[in-house]
């Protein structure tokens, strides 16, 4: 686990047990499993999906004129090695939905959610540009290795890991070259 910077000792007994429910609660989802449930088509509306472009900007153009998702055509920019992420995920899998319930007992609201899903790129960018929130959040690997830069220190991140991002934390993925999956809770009200 990181180093927790935040403001107030408050903020970081809320992190540290936030970050101890995720670290152990069990997440497995495959590359398969992912395309299965990509290609339930009404469950993907216009904006649910979006694929992180070359110009760090976002595009998602593989959705029907009925705002549906094409997965074929999704499937083709995933082929290419961009990533994609996907909005409001916490009610995809039982484990995903356990998650969300025990996150709910201890912040006392519904988690907004994220995967990002990539087959790994060395010539396509892989995150967005550095930013930051301001909120809270919380990034677990599910399969896949990367290379984060967080604030001003290179961190190398496996599945045995958790990226913990106070609010305000500079943050972006250098390098992403294999099969990828990560949760990113986001610690909003």
């Amino acid at each position: 686990m990181h180093n927790i910077i935040v403001q107030s000792i408050d903020d970081e007994k809320y992190l540290d047990e936030a970050a101890d429910l995720i670290n152990s609660h069990s997440i497995n989802i495959t590359e398969e499993q992912m395309f299965d449930l990509l290609k339930i088509r009404r469950r993907w509306g216009m904006g649910s999906i979006e694929t992180i472009n070359a110009c760090g900007r976002v595009s998602c153009n593989y959705f029907t004129t009925d705002g549906t998702l094409n997965f074929s055509e999704w499937k083709k920019l995933y082929d290419l090695g961009f990533t994609s992420y996907i909005n409001e995920v916490m009610d995809l899998t039982e484990e995903l939905r356990t998650l969300d319930t025990k996150l709910f007992d201890l912040k006392g609201s519904y988690t907004s959610a994220n995967l990002y899903f990539a087959k790994g790129s060395t010539t396509h960018r892989v995150s967005f540009p550095p930013h930051n929130h301001d909120y809270h959040v919380i990034v677990k690997p599910i399969y896949g290795s990367c290379t984060w830069l967080i604030g001003d220190q290179v961190q190398y991140v496996t599945p045995d890991d958790l990226v913990i991002l106070p609010c305000g934390t500079m943050h972006t993925v250098l390098e992403s070259t294999e099969p990828r999956l990560s949760l990113t809770i986001n610690l909003t009200g």
